[in-house]
């Protein structure tokens, strides 16, 4: 895995809502052109998808309607987290994201629980990431204020508890409604949402940063670990089998091919790589109880496995730890 690098200016902007919402009907009327599938209530976006346009700072993720179902949102999410990795390992900037815009029906007159509950859980993916919330559907214009002071009343018991980094709250109407031959009410708010958008890009790929950082650490940490449980289950496996030799001989090749995949993993050079053995070196002293365990249950092979395997779990996480420091020191 390579560190990631950003050579994007653009940013990516998440659309989330409730079916219904009108988050079709908003990133067509962003972009200028029909591009987003409408529909009439219904959960017509089935998979993510993505729009921008050569004039556009940003582009426009469209994801399925948010449903209350905990299995639909969680599908959602991991979606959503395994689409950003995929992003991050292959340095591919349009697979991250930066801003989210959460649209709320404003004729509905509430926002749920549920729905932030939603936003919060989708929202930690990004750590920090800044959010416009988006009352579409907003025609009674009179009805703005009453709709902004509900939201800011029910956001601030929610914020007793969970954290959500709303930056700007947006009324629109996406398209025009006609209510007859005399009457209707015109289109609004969509080049107030773009202006209070590019004015989060800064601070938006600033947060993005830091969070790609994490993630590399975490996927680094992951593979790592991966590779630490594999030498951990060898070393139950070789000790426990009957054999002539001492169980040493083959612990040794097993825990050396484990400190050069956790270097691997951490994309460390000769010189770290030697760095991280000798602090595994020094904390060998931490082992040295199961080690002398080991010996006195050397007639015992399923007791001397656990032991082996354990020690060899402990110097695996010392190996991760250091690593993992002299991987971070580098950035």
């Amino acid at each position: 895995m390579e560190r990631p690098v950003i050579d994007d200016q653009k940013v990516n902007v998440l659309v989330l809502g409730a079916s219904g919402a009108g988050k079709s009907t908003l990133i067509n009327a962003v972009l200028g052109e029909e591009k987003a599938k409408v529909g009439d209530g219904a959960a017509v976006t089935k998979k993510m998808k993505l729009y921008e346009r050569k004039d556009l700072p940003f582009r426009l993720i469209d994801t399925a309607g948010l449903e209350y179902s905990i299995v639909k949102q969680e599908k959602v999410k991991r979606e959503l987290s395994g689409w950003s990795e995929e992003g991050l390992t292959r340095k591919d900037m349009t697979k991250l994201i930066h801003v989210i815009w959460f649209c709320i029906d404003a004729q509905s007159k509430r926002v749920s629980k549920e729905s932030l509950d939603y936003l919060y859980r989708i929202s930690k993916l990004w750590e920090g990431v800044p959010i416009v919330v988006v009352f579409t559907k907003s025609y009674a214009t009179a009805a703005i204020e009453d709709n902004e002071a509900m939201y800011a009343k029910v956001m601030k018991r929610y914020r007793r508890k969970k954290k959500l980094n709303v930056k700007a709250v947006v009324s629109v109407v996406a398209r025009e409604l006609k209510i007859n031959d005399e009457y209707s009410v015109e289109a609004y708010g969509i080049d107030e949402l773009k202006e209070k958008t590019a004015e989060l890009i800064p601070d938006a790929q600033a947060i993005n940063l830091n969070v790609m950082k994490n993630m590399s650490y975490k996927m680094r940490r992951d593979a790592a670990e991966k590779f630490v449980m594999a030498a951990k289950r060898s070393a139950l496996t070789v000790t426990i089998l009957p054999t002539r030799r001492e169980s040493k001989e083959f612990l040794e090749p097993i825990r050396d091919a484990m400190y050069r995949n956790v270097a691997k993993a951490f994309v460390l050079n000769e010189e770290e790589t030697a760095s991280m053995m000798a602090s595994v070196d020094a904390s060998k002293l931490s082992v040295k109880a199961l080690q002398f365990i080991a010996k006195a249950t050397r007639n015992m092979p399923l007791l001397n496995g656990v032991v082996a395997a354990k020690s060899t779990e402990l110097l695996g996480r010392k190996a991760i730890r250091t690593a993992n420091k002299l991987h971070k020191a580098k950035d």
